[in-house]
């Protein structure tokens, strides 16, 4: 059965579906986070968790969609990415947390990061500035994609930075 997850709040909602043979959930939103991870101070979380067989998938989704100029010097800044990579972080750690606490909910996910080749940090961002604005500033998906990884490099991840009008076919999941 596919798993369906919604991330924020109308008229700008994002809803992620996880088809069969994947395993896909909330982070941010579980009772183990909330109850357990989030009371030690400074501590975040990514959005969502997925797996399917020997892939982890770590997701963080923003959407900027009628934010845009709010959010264009955390994007140039490179305080969004650092923000993403600090809640990569505080996942990883929270992971941990589940996995040593026998946390039968989260222990795959954490299986899954200490074993598996196949963890992939991603970066769902939706916006609104015309393709034209974001190549002029240096801000395209490849752009950021880019630095992402630089920040990424001590936890050999690999990095992608999605949304909806360039995710490939080749992934199996879908946004609407």
């Amino acid at each position: 059965m596919a798993t369906t997850i919604t991330e924020g709040n109308p008229p700008t909602r994002l809803t992620f579906t996880f088809p069969d043979g994947w395993q896909a959930c909330q982070f941010d939103s579980s009772d183990f986070y909330r109850k357990k991870v989030e009371r030690i101070d400074g501590m975040k979380a990514v959005d969502i968790l997925a797996a399917k067989g020997d892939r982890l998938v770590i997701m963080e989704v923003k959407d900027f969609r009628g934010h845009g100029p709010q959010n264009r010097h955390r994007q140039k800044s490179g305080a969004l990415l650092a923000e993403i990579a600090r809640k990569f972080a505080c996942t990883v750690s929270a992971l941990l947390a589940a996995k040593r606490s026998e946390n039968k909910e989260f222990s795959h996910y954490a299986t899954l990061l200490e074993s598996s080749d196949k963890v992939q940090m991603i970066l769902f961002l939706e916006r609104d500035e015309s393709p034209g604005f974001l190549r002029k500033n240096r801000l395209t998906l490849a752009d950021l994609k880019s630095k992402l990884k630089r920040l990424m490099i001590a936890y050999n991840v690999r990095c992608q930075v999605y949304d909806r009008a360039h995710l490939p076919k080749k992934v199996e999941w879908r946004v609407e």
